[in-house]
């Protein structure tokens, strides 16, 4: 059977590359409600301590089910219990979402939905109010009018937004609801220490209930290259070890055209959002990369936020990139291909290195022992002139999509623990995985991705539509529920090929010192930012292409200041200066 991540099938291929930090999709960060004059010099608050609901007792986990459930020593995430119905009311509540024919279907049909209010005793009417591109003109809408319902699922709300959205008081704060009626989600923020804090506005409270989704893979994949061991073993070659061995490879795809098709591509950059810097700097610099749509480059030095795509480094790996334009196996397409351009040429065999998040994308993906996708193996980070080789590895863990309970609800803590239902062993896979014939708990002796016990094993996939949220499901994704999904050692999978791939790049990461952190900006710093972000973007994009390609000279130093000097008329120091403050706050 092919496996894939729940949360990736869903997700374009822009998404996919942002998926280490905040989720697919996002509102445009230029409020639809009026600014309430936020103070863009202000600290942020510490975490506001939860102290629960006064005269409520706090819900517990049911007893824990341990019957035919096996989990590896040390098994952090996920777990059975037995919760009965807790709801006996009347109300109906209205929930927006949004629309996923292939995966969801009819929200208010859903087995899984139906499921859950079997499961809590809670009536949710859902609303689609977001269609399928993401488009938020009803959410926006809703919104400003204060027509909203009862809470949002499924809508990509960025953290941003969230603090922005609940410190004018359209989203409700739940970390004291979290704390009497959540028990699931108390266990998850032990299991993960750093999770509240990470899910906290920037005035201290939690307008949001997430799960981490913590993809292992994901860590490295907007870095990772493949290169076909086919052609490599054609050609004579090893698998390169440094920037001059790739070079030699290059050249003998060029020249001999293992591919046998007259049109082999040795080099490319993965498609439009498969940044080939995010690769080929971290032999020169650690280079964060950038987000794809505005924003990155952005590192930590001792506590210092700083710029990397103006460095003297940087200026090597462009040069770099000129020897291969010199040589015939880089030019113009590799930096204006499309997705399915691509996709295409993979299957068509053409492609020799590609610089891409995963097989997936270059590639049909298939279980047969003979797919194409299975002769593309990664390539490890290569050493550089200077000795430099860095795995762009993301420290910090992904969330789910968020729950927001606006202030139209009148009863707040029933949505809190109606949700709350989904973080269990059971809710996560059937949020994702659909009902029991398309999953089950694996047998002892059974092996995960990781080569430890399996936990579960996935039957079906994709599940028949209606039957689960897909790719929406705002699951409980450890690492270790993730790992522990049953592989067959005689039939490796992609989801096996992914987690191999990312082992080799993971003794190669960049100190965690130099990693800069997602941070949460208010109004007036997140609208700022952005526009600065989208002239740098066009900026070190459109360079890089033309100083790799020979359009412009990178040994001509003038080409070179006057690349350098524009960032600053383009507001680069007040970029940095945004970050460090808001890094500056959240370290306190």
């Amino acid at each position: 059977m092919t496996t894939f991540n729940p949360l990736e099938r869903d997700l374009d291929r822009r998404s996919l590359l942002r998926y280490g930090t905040a989720g697919a999709g996002a509102l445009a960060t230029t409020g639809v409600l009026a600014a309430c004059g936020s103070d863009p010099e202000a600290e942020t608050p510490e975490e506001i301590e939860a102290s629960g609901v006064d005269g409520v007792e706090q819900v517990q986990l049911g007893e824990e089910i341990t019957d035919g459930i096996l989990y590896p020593d040390g098994y952090v995430g996920p777990r059975a219990y037995v919760r009965e119905p807790f709801y006996t009311g009347d109300a109906t509540f209205t929930i927006g979402v949004r629309l996923n024919p292939n995966d969801v279907g009819d929200w208010n049909t859903n087995e899984f939905t139906q499921w859950m209010e079997e499961q809590t005793g809670v009536k949710v009417n859902y609303e689609v109010v977001l269609n399928e591109d993401a488009d938020l003109t009803r959410v926006n809408a809703q919104m400003t009018a204060g027509d909203m319902p009862d809470a949002y699922l499924t809508v990509p709300f960025t953290n941003d937004q969230v603090s922005l959205y609940g410190s004018q008081g359209v989203f409700l704060p739940l970390e004291d609801l979290i704390e009497t009626y959540a028990p699931a989600m108390r266990q998850m923020m032990t299991d993960y220490p750093d999770w509240g804090a990470a899910i906290t506005a920037t005035d201290g409270h939690k307008y949001q209930m997430a799960a981490p989704n913590d993809c292992y893979h994901c860590r490295v994949s907007p870095s990772r290259a493949y290169i076909n061991a086919r052609y490599l073993e054609a050609v004579g070659a090893e698998m390169p070890q440094t920037t001059e061995d790739l070079r030699e490879v290059l050249r003998l795809f060029k020249e001999q055209d293992p591919s046998g098709t007259g049109q082999m591509i040795p080099f490319s950059g993965g498609g439009p959002n498969d940044f080939i810097d995010n690769f080929i700097m971290n032999s020169f610099l650690y280079n964060p990369g950038s987000e794809g749509d505005g924003g990155g480059w952005l590192r930590l030095n001792e506590g210092q936020v700083e710029f990397v795509a103006d460095k003297d480094e940087w200026r090597e790996g462009l040069r770099y990139l000129r020897t291969l334009a010199d040589d015939g196996t880089l030019d113009r397409q590799t930096f204006t291909t499309t997705s399915d351009e691509l996709l295409q040429a993979g299957n068509q065999g053409r492609l020799g290195f590609v610089r891409s998040y995963y097989p997936g994308f270059f590639a049909d993906i298939s279980d047969e022992p003979d797919a194409l996708w299975r002769e593309y193996v990664s390539v490890p980070p290569l050493e550089g002139p200077s000795g430099v080789r860095y795995a762009n590895w993301n420290w910090e863990t992904d969330r789910s999509r968020p729950f927001v309970i606006t202030r139209n609800c009148e009863n707040p803590e029933v949505l809190v623990q109606w949700f709350d239902y989904m973080f269990t062993l059971e809710g996560s896979l059937r949020a994702a995985s659909g009902n029991t014939d398309n999953w089950n708990y694996a047998e002892e002796g059974d092996l995960g991705i990781n080569g430890k016990q399996a936990i579960w094993d996935r039957v079906t996939w994709p599940p028949e539509s209606g039957t689960s949220l897909g790719g929406l499901a705002p699951a409980y994704n450890s690492n270790d529920f993730r790992l522990g999904q049953l592989s067959d050692p005689d039939k490796p999978d992609m989801e096996v090929a992914l987690y191999e791939a990312t082992t080799e790049y993971e003794p190669y990461q960049q100190p965690q010192e130099f990693f800069l952190p997602a941070l949460i900006f208010d109004e007036s710093q997140a609208s700022r930012r952005a526009d600065i972000a989208a002239s740098i973007e066009s900026h070190v994009r459109q360079h890089m292409a033309n100083f790799a390609i020979g359009e412009l000279d990178i040994n001509d130093d003038a080409a070179w200041e006057s690349y350098v000097s524009a960032f600053d008329s383009m507001g680069l120091p007040e970029y940095i200066d945004l970050h460090q403050q808001v890094f500056d706050a959240r370290q306190g």
